[in-house]
C-alpha cells in the first residue's frame, strides 16, 4: 500500500470537497498519509476537517488530516496538490456580476468570460501564479489538480510558473456526453455504469470513436464516428428535429435557486443547428460566449431557459452544502459512497500506481489543436500516466468554431497578462475585444474597468502597488 500527501488550496470548499474527498477515500491503493487544508474560512475548513476524520473512521484509513494556515508549510513535501479558491469570496463576485449591469451587461454564471470572468481572473490568476512558484522550492516534481475558475486563465498562470510542477485543470462539463448519445445514437448509458467508464471504455468498445476540442466552457464533438460512419450529419439532423425553446418563465424549481444551474440543452441544440457542431457544455456557460445568446431581446437568455445565478442562491447553496458537511462529520447524517465522476482521482491513481488514465483536460497548447495559439490554455482529450500529460491531437477546429475559440484564447492571454502585470491598459483592451462587452458603450469599458478594480481593490494588489 502507498501513501501520500494532498494539499488542498481552498479546503474550506463545501462545494468541491464533500465529492472530491470521497472519490480520494474510494481508492484501495492509498492507505493514507496527510491531507493538508489550507482556507481562510476557518468555519467551513474545520467542518470538512471533522468530516474527513469520519471518513477515515468509517473507510479504515490512516490519513492525518491538518487545518495549516501557512501556505508554504501546507505545499512542503506535497505530492499532489489540489486548487479550489476564491480570493474574495462571495462579497467580489457579487461586484462581478452586479457592477456591469448598469453598462448593460448581464450574465447568468460569470465565472468563464464577459467583464465577469475578466474580473475574477484579475483577482485569481495572480494568486495561482504564486502557489506555483512556492510548490517549486516547497514540492518539486509535484501535480497540481486545479478545478478552480476562471480555468483557462489560473490554468494559465500556473502554468507559466510552473518548471518542475504538472499543471492539470480539470472540468466535468464534458461529462454532459452521455445524455445526448442516447437519444441521439441509440449510445444509452447502461444502468449503473461510472460515467467515466462509459466514455473512456464502453464507447470504444461499441465501435463509438469521437474528438472533443475546444477552450474551457466552450468544448465541441468535432469527430464522431460509429462503426467508421461519419454520424456529425446524424447528430445535427436530431438537433434540428428536435430542438425546441421552453418557457423560461414557468421553469420548475423551487426558491432556493436550484433552478438557475439547470441545463436544459435549447441552446446546444441553436448551436449544433447553426454551426454545425454539438458543443459538450451546459448552457448556462456556452450563453456567454456568444451576445446573441446573451441580450436584452432574449431576456439575457431566459429565453433559453437558462436563468441568472445570483449571489444569494449560492449563498444559500453553501450554507446548505455546509449544513450537510456538518451533520456528516458529526455522525448525524449518512455518507453517500458513490463516485463522483471527477478525473481528479483517476490521475493521482495512475501517477502514484505507474498506470495511465484516459483524461480531459485543460493544459497550454503545444500543436494538440493547430489554430490556436501556442500556450494558449485549450481543453482536449489526452492520456495522463507518472510521466506526464499526454494530449490527443485534435487538428484544427473547424470553420467559425475555430474563429470563435481564437478570440477567447486571445482574451483570455491579454486578461492573464493584465492580472499578473497589473495592467490597466490590458484590462481596457481585453474588454474591448471580449463579445458580451457588446452589451455597453464601447467609450464607457475604462470607466467599467475602473469601478471593478476599486470594489475589488482588496484582492487586487498588483494593481495598486
Amino acid at each position: 500500500m502507498v501513501t501520500m500527501n494532498l494539499t488542498v488550496i481552498g479546503g474550506g470548499s463545501v462545494n468541491w470537497m464533500r465529492y472530491l474527498m470521497r472519490d480520494v477515500y474510494l481508492m484501495d491503493e492509498v492507505e493514507g498519509g496527510e491531507i493538508r487544508l489550507v482556507d481562510p474560512n476557518r468555519e467551513h475548513v474545520e467542518a470538512v476537517a471533522g468530516m474527513l476524520k469520519r471518513f477515515n473512521h468509517v473507510r479504515g484509513k490512516s490519513y492525518q488530516v491538518k487545518i495549516i494556515e501557512d501556505r508554504r508549510e501546507a505545499l512542503n513535501g506535497a505530492d499532489f496538490v489540489m486548487t479550489t479558491f476564491s480570493p474574495g469570496a462571495m462579497d467580489a463576485f457579487w461586484n462581478d456580476l452586479e457592477l456591469p449591469i448598469k453598462y448593460g451587461i448581464r450574465q447568468p454564471v460569470s465565472m468563464t468570460v464577459g467583464p465577469c470572468g475578466i474580473s475574477a481572473s484579475l483577482r485569481t490568476a495572480p494568486v495561482a501564479y504564486d502557489i506555483v512558484e512556492e510548490m517549486e522550492t516547497e514540492c518539486p516534481g509535484a501535480w497540481l489538480l486545479n478545478v478552480t475558475n476562471p480555468m483557462s486563465v489560473v490554468t494559465g498562470a500556473m502554468s507559466r510558473a510552473a518548471v518542475k510542477t504538472t499543471v492539470v485543470g480539470l472540468c466535468h462539463e464534458f461529462h454532459c456526453l452521455p445524455a445526448y448519445l442516447g437519444p441521439m445514437l441509440g449510445l444509452e448509458k447502461p444502468a449503473g455504469m461510472d460515467t467515466l467508464e462509459y466514455l473512456y471504455r464502453w464507447l470504444p468498445e461499441q465501435g463509438f470513436q469521437y474528438q472533443v476540442a475546444g477552450v474551457n466552457h466552450f468544448i465541441w464533438l468535432t469527430e464522431a464516428r460509429l462503426h467508421g460512419e461519419d454520424v456529425l450529419p446524424k447528430l445535427r439532423a436530431y438537433c434540428e428535429a428536435h430542438w425546441e425553446l421552453g418557457d423560461g418563465g414557468k421553469q420548475e424549481g423551487g426558491s432556493d435557486g436550484s433552478r438557475s444551474f439547470r441545463n436544459r440543452g435549447a441552446v446546444k441544440f441553436a448551436l449544433c443547428r447553426q454551426l454545425g457542431y454539438l458543443p459538450l457544455v451546459g448552457d448556462r456557460h456556452l450563453v456567454e460566449f456568444l451576445p446573441s445568446l446573451c441580450n436584452q431581446r432574449n431576456g439575457w437568455a431566459m429565453k433559453y431557459d437558462v436563468q441568472k445565478t445570483t449571489v444569494d442562491a449560492r449563498r444559500f447553496m453553501k450554507s446548505e452544502q455546509l449544513r450537510q458537511i456538518q451533520a456528516i462529520a458529526a455522525g448525524q447524517a449518512e455518507i453517500s459512497w458513490e463516485r463522483s465522476g471527477e478525473e481528479m482521482v483517476q490521475i493521482i491513481r495512475a501517477v502514484t500506481t505507474g498506470t495511465s488514465t484516459p483524461a480531459i483536460v485543460n493544459i497550454p497548447n503545444r500543436g494538440q489543436i493547430s489554430n490556436l495559439p501556442e500556450g494558449s490554455v485549450v481543453e482536449t482529450l489526452a492520456t495522463v500516466s507518472r510521466e506526464g500529460v499526454q494530449p490527443v491531437s485534435a487538428g484544427a477546429l473547424p470553420g467559425s468554431i475555430g474563429s470563435l475559440c481564437r478570440l477567447h484564447a486571445d482574451i483570455h492571454e491579454l486578461t492573464l497578462r493584465a492580472a499578473l502585470e497589473g495592467s490597466r491598459e490590458l484590462l481596457i483592451e481585453a474588454l474591448s475585444l471580449d463579445p458580451l462587452s457588446a452589451g455597453a458603450d464601447f467609450s464607457e469599458l475604462p470607466q467599467l474597468a475602473d469601478e471593478l478594480l476599486l470594489a475589488n481593490r482588496e484582492w487586487l494588489p498588483r494593481f495598486f502597488r
